[in-house]
C-alpha cells in the first residue's frame, strides 16, 4: 500500500497495474469468509489478529508494531508511512485515536482488566510526523467495578518526554452474558472475557 500512494509512475502504468491487482483480488476472492466468521489464522485466546488494522501482520495498513509490557504498562514502537497521511507529512488525526484505542487496550488487558472501548478522548498537542520512529505509551490508572480508566500518550521515540498526542479511554470488561450477546456467532471456545481486548 505504501507504493501505492507514493508512485509517480505515467497513468498509464497505473491502469495496467490496477488491471493486475485487479486479477490477483480475484484470486484472494475465491476462498473467503463471512465478516461475521473469524478468520482461521486467528487465535483470540492467543492474542493473535492477523488482519487487524493496527496489530495485524496479514492487514496492508498496519505497520509493524512492537508492543511490550511491563507490568501493567505498555509501550509500542512504530513508524507511519504515506498511508497514514493526514495534513502534507504528518499522520492523519483518526490514525492517531486508531493507534491510542489499541495501546490503551493493551494496558487494560496487562492490568487484568480486557475489555471493549466505551469511550476515548484525544488530545492533539502537536502534529505527529510520517517516517520518525514514534513511542506509544499506555497504563491503565483507575478501575470502578466492570470499567477501566487508561491513558496513554504519542511521542518520538526520540523526544519521549516531548507529548505530541494524550488520549483516555474507558474500557467495559465483559461479563459471560454479555459475551454470548455481542459474539453469539461465532463458535464455543473462541470467546472468553480474556480474550476481548480491543
Amino acid at each position: 500500500m505504501e507504493a501505492a500512494v507514493r508512485t509517480e509512475v505515467a497513468p498509464e502504468e497505473l491502469r495496467h497495474v490496477a488491471k493486475e491487482a485487479r486479477r490477483l483480488t480475484d484470486r484472494l476472492a475465491e476462498r473467503s469468509r463471512e465478516v461475521t466468521e473469524l478468520p482461521a489464522v486467528d487465535d483470540l485466546l492467543g492474542r493473535v489478529r492477523m488482519y487487524n488494522p493496527v496489530i495485524g501482520e496479514g492487514h496492508p495498513a498496519a505497520p509493524p508494531i512492537t508492543f511490550s509490557h511491563d507490568g501493567d504498562e505498555v509501550t509500542g514502537h512504530y513508524t507511519l508511512g504515506s498511508m497514514h497521511e493526514g495534513p502534507p507529512s504528518f499522520s492523519h488525526g483518526g490514525m492517531t485515536a486508531l493507534f491510542l484505542d489499541q495501546a490503551l487496550g493493551h494496558a487494560a488487558s496487562a492490568a487484568g482488566r480486557p475489555g471493549v472501548t466505551t469511550d476515548l478522548t484525544v488530545r492533539y498537542r502537536r502534529p505527529v510526523p510520517l517516517g520518525v520512529p514514534l513511542r506509544i505509551w499506555s497504563k491503565a490508572v483507575e478501575r470502578d467495578g466492570s470499567r477501566t480508566l487508561v491513558r496513554g500518550v504519542i511521542t518520538t521515540a526520540a523526544e519521549p518526554d516531548v507529548t505530541l498526542v494524550e488520549s483516555e479511554g474507558r474500557f467495559l470488561t465483559l461479563n459471560r452474558s454479555q459475551l454470548e450477546r455481542m459474539f453469539s456467532h461465532l463458535a464455543d471456545g473462541q470467546m472468553s472475557p480474556g480474550s476481548i481486548h480491543d
